[in-house]
């Protein structure tokens, strides 16, 4: 039955969308006004009409329990001891949206039931997307709830006087956000040893909005770091065959053959020195690498592709992992507390290879990471890395487009801050 208009009405139902209605804020500079919404055409329906839609729209349910997924637990175990049937079939209605044979712990699955029987289950995808398997019906359906936003544009600027941490907080950023924004820059600062106090980042993106309220940021566009002197300009770029990255405005690429820390965040403990003086031993003995301070079971990344050479107990270095890359270059992980991968295995650059310990000689939890070089160890934090690869001949034309949309709107974001960087000068 379509619900249609009616003359005769008891209840009437208002809609109001705002089409073409975009928010626009600024913590850097205004960029302009807010349109005004447009009301949308009253439509009246019948109580019955009503009724009916809503009943068809949404299950009765007298209550829900949620199920929290421990270590060790599947799907169809789950539903197995909730009483419900039709597993095999749940998973294939699923399998478009979401691969239900792989599930994680600390997720969450939500029963509702009205009365004894299951009506619903609901398995959030993450924060905004939920896949919710219908039971009420006589084969099982999967419904794709997605949490509807505003776009706007959203300009930030962060002023880096203690931590990248606290000033994106305090900046209305959230810990995806931050975490983002260490990705784009990572393969030409390392976030945890070269970023200055007045360091400053500039970021575009989509703000998304419920109800004229900023709820978080979208997707970002382009990003400016100045630090050190030096200023570092990426945008984001869709290329036509789906693939996307950040570039330079030269069309280089941001990402490189290395990345400069095998840590997300962490602290620098102990750096390079040949003649560093040994805690333990209670000596001067070289210290050819890197000591990065982190909490037991911090995920510890493979800086660059390659072969795991060694993946075991090595003496004072306690559980290592050693991995050969392409070219002369070898790197070392040491003082794990758990080994995630097996010697010959391949890897790529930014896969978990282990976690942050202290067994071998160390003093407490933290990863000694090393760089070679032809067989020589070299400081980490300091060599020069290959440089990236520009952009194919056929996506300048399509980057051009990115450049002339972007970059003129963090220039003017970054004004600003320029400026009061010259007066201060």
């Amino acid at each position: 039955m379509s619900v249609g208009r009616s003359a005769f009405s008891l209840a009437a139902l208002s809609v109001i969308a705002f089409t073409g209605f975009k928010l626009y804020h600024s913590s850097a500079t205004d960029l302009g006004p807010t349109p005004v919404p447009v009301l949308v055409e009253v439509l009246e329906v019948s109580d019955a009409e009503a009724i009916s839609a809503v009943a068809a729209a949404a299950p009765a349910v007298s209550r829900t329990v949620v199920h929290t997924i421990a270590s060790g637990e599947t799907f169809g175990g789950i539903l197995n001891r909730y009483g419900v049937g039709r597993v095999t079939a749940i998973v294939e209605a699923a399998a478009p949206i979401k691969d239900l044979t792989r599930i994680r712990a600390g997720q969450t699955l939500t029963f509702a039931f009205l009365d004894d029987a299951i009506r619903s289950i609901a398995y959030p995808l993450d924060e905004d997307r939920t896949l919710t398997i219908r039971l009420d019906t006589e084969a099982p359906t999967v419904e794709l709830d997605e949490v509807a936003y505003d776009v706007g544009l959203e300009t930030r600027t962060l002023e880096l006087d203690s931590s990248l941490w606290a000033a994106a907080m305090s900046a209305g950023l959230r810990p995806a956000d931050i975490v983002e924004l260490a990705r784009i820059f990572e393969y030409e600062v390392d976030f945890n040893t070269e970023l200055r106090a007045g360091a400053r980042l500039t970021l575009v993106g989509d703000g998304l909005y419920q109800e004229g309220s900023f709820v978080k940021l979208g997707e970002l566009r382009a990003v400016r770091l100045e630090n050190d002197g030096r200023s570092y300009t990426a945008l984001h770029h869709a290329h036509a065959d789906g693939e996307d990255g950040w570039y330079h405005p030269d069309g280089t690429a941001t990402k490189r053959a290395f990345l400069r820390s095998p840590l997300a965040f962490s602290r620098v403990t102990s750096g390079f020195n040949p003649r560093r003086y040994h805690p333990i031993l209670k000596k001067r003995r070289p210290h050819n690498g890197t000591d990065f301070g982190a909490p037991t079971g911090t995920p510890v990344r493979a800086v660059a592709d390659g072969v795991v050479q060694l993946s075991g107990n090595n003496g004072g270095y306690g559980r290592q992992v050693q991995i050969d890359h392409p070219g002369p270059t070898m790197t070392s992980y040491s003082h794990l507390s758990r080994l995630k991968v097996k010697r010959g295995q391949r890897v790529k650059q930014g896969q978990v290879i282990g976690t942050v310990g202290s067994t071998g000689l160390a003093t407490g939890p933290h990863l000694h990471f090393e760089m070679h070089v032809n067989g020589r160890p070299v400081n980490a934090m300091r060599v020069d890395l290959p440089t990236a690869l520009p952009l194919p001949d056929s996506e300048q034309g399509r980057y051009e487009a990115t450049l002339e949309a972007w970059l003129p709107v963090l220039e003017q974001a970054a004004a600003p801050a320029v400026a009061e960087a010259s007066q201060d000068d």
